[in-house]
């Protein structure tokens, strides 16, 4: 034990003479001259008495104390953060082709909504209000509803107006509904499916006006289960509509499509049929509503910092991610799944205020950090993952963490005969994941050797496998574990490393991304 231990602390000085360098200029003797750390530095590690493990070729100095390995000194020193101005994220719910024809709201906390757009800096400016509570977006089109169809032709009274108020007055007296057209409020009669339905009760009426439709970008709200129209906003592609729900007392949370949502909704009919939704939401109650649907609320609280952290990096370093949508993030996992308050508990919440405006950062700036379920053993490097770029942050690790927990897909295994692949070769990258694999005369390589997995009916996927020919029945037997692309942070080794090893999130951070630090 008494060398063990004499064993670590020399590894200990080593790293702090050595630290920055992932490899050794000759051999490093351990102890004595048996003793030689042989091959990268980068493979070694430290272990502490308190079990606490630290990767020697990591750019973080460290050193043996009674309590365990610990880091020397700040790695961030020396650098300026960059600020962040990020106040508040839009976050795609409804969009492309799950866009909708008819979009309703309940506000479940609340007394009413106010309507108007935001603008470039996503600031909100109010044109209306109404004290329902329970309402319905659609585009001003022929619209089927339950109660009936609500009609794109209205009667516009000559008048216009300068406050909503006065709009509202004039089309109440007539039973209509005020409108917001490019900067100018109206007073608007009736709702009909075709143009000369509209012309004819314009005639009968007696009324001082023309028949009107919006343009491809008009959308309708209405009194939700019913025809009836409260209030209709077009400024073309200027701005959209938008929605805020509106509280007496506390924030308003909000009803959509089965979920509940702090912050205010936006409207656009980017395809004339069909309304995209936008969520407008503050980022930290954002990343509450990201943590709990991308890492378990149950697990550690360490862990769901760690998970925070990254999830507020993220977007905070892809703003305008989907610019063309006019929103920062989708709601699944083609960024990061948000479901509003659904999913949270004390724990995640406690997890994001304990780290409210900490980021990922490398040399005072924002990291591009990505994370996934488990490695199986190593993550990898960016340039073997998704694309050629070398992130210096992003450098593959071996993880000794996985192996001291059991979850659902730390291992997994399936036999294929060789009539279904042909003969399989492989290549591997430094670190032991796989880079190719060639197949019936095709190669996969880096992260779609992942699509080779699936095609051969592997369930979670990741790229730490093996692939071992059987000549006894001519098979290949594919061994491996994780899930995901293994780079970034292992989920699953930060649960280890918080529950196991007691390690704080900072720890995390620094383990899985190389010489970054929170800040």
């Amino acid at each position: 034990m008494k060398k063990y231990l004499f064993t670590v602390l020399t590894l200990a000085l080593a790293l702090a003479l050595l630290a920055g360098s992932a490899s050794a200029a000759g051999n490093i003797y351990v102890n004595d001259s048996d003793g030689v750390l042989s091959g990268e530095l980068a493979d070694a590690y430290a272990i502490g008495a308190d079990e606490s493990v630290v990767q020697i070729g990591s750019k973080q100095t460290y050193a043996m104390t009674a309590s365990g390995v610990a880091p020397v000194g700040d790695s961030d020193s020396g650098y300026d953060d960059v600020p962040v101005d990020l106040q508040t994220v839009r976050v795609g719910l409804f969009y492309g082709s799950s866009a909708l024809s008819e979009a309703r709201l309940e506000n479940a906390i609340g007394s009413g909504y106010q309507f108007g757009y935001y603008d470039s800096d996503r600031v909100f400016h109010a044109v209306g209000s109404t004290a329902e509570t329970l309402i319905a977006m659609v585009p001003d089109l022929n619209v089927s509803v339950s109660a009936g169809t609500i009609g794109r032709y209205h009667i516009r009274l000559s008048q216009n107006y300068t406050s909503f108020d006065a709009a509202k007055s004039a089309a109440d007296a007539k039973g209509g509904f005020p409108a917001y057209y490019n900067g100018t409020y109206y007073a608007m009669i009736g709702s009909y499916e075709t143009q000369e339905a509209a012309q004819s009760a314009l005639s009968a009426g007696g009324y001082g006006g023309t028949v009107y439709t919006g343009t491809d970008r008009c959308v309708t709200v209405t009194k939700a289960d019913t025809t009836q129209i409260l209030f209709e906003f077009d400024c073309g592609s200027t701005y959209s509509l938008a929605v805020a729900p509106v509280s007496d007392s506390g924030k308003a949370v909000t009803w959509c499509k089965g979920y509940q949502y702090y912050g205010d909704f936006q409207y656009t009919r980017l395809t004339s049929g069909v309304l995209t939704v936008v969520n407008f939401v503050g980022l930290e109650d954002y990343v509450k509503g990201v943590v709990p649907n991308e890492m378990s609320a149950s697990w550690p609280l360490e862990a769901l910092k760690a998970q925070a952290v990254c999830a507020r990096t993220y977007v905070a370093a892809n703003q305008n991610k989907y610019r063309q949508y006019g929103f920062d993030m989708t709601n699944d996992t083609y960024c990061q799944v948000y479901r509003g308050l659904n999913g949270g508990n004390e724990t995640t919440d406690r997890a994001v205020d304990e780290t409210a405006g900490l980021f990922v950062r490398y040399e005072g700036k924002l990291c591009s950090v990505a994370y996934f379920a488990a490695d199986g053993g190593a993550t990898e490097d960016s340039e073997n993952v998704w694309s050629d770029t070398v992130i210096p942050y992003l450098r593959g690790v071996k993880d000794p963490y996985e192996a001291d927990i059991d979850f659902y897909c730390k291992s997994w295994s399936v036999t294929v005969p060789s009539s279904q692949t042909g003969d399989i070769s492989v290549t591997n990258t430094p670190i032991g994941n796989v880079m190719t694999v060639t197949a019936n005369g095709q190669t996969y390589s880096k992260d779609n050797v992942r699509t080779f997995l699936k095609n051969v009916g592997v369930t979670y996927t990741s790229r730490h496998f093996t692939v071992t020919y059987n000549a006894s029945d001519d098979t290949y037997t594919i061994s491996g574990g994780g899930y995901g692309h293994n780079l970034g942070m292992s989920q699953w080794g930060a649960y280890s490393m918080a529950k196991v090893h007691n390690q704080s999130f900072e720890d995390i951070i620094r383990f899985y991304f190389t010489g970054a630090y929170v800040g």
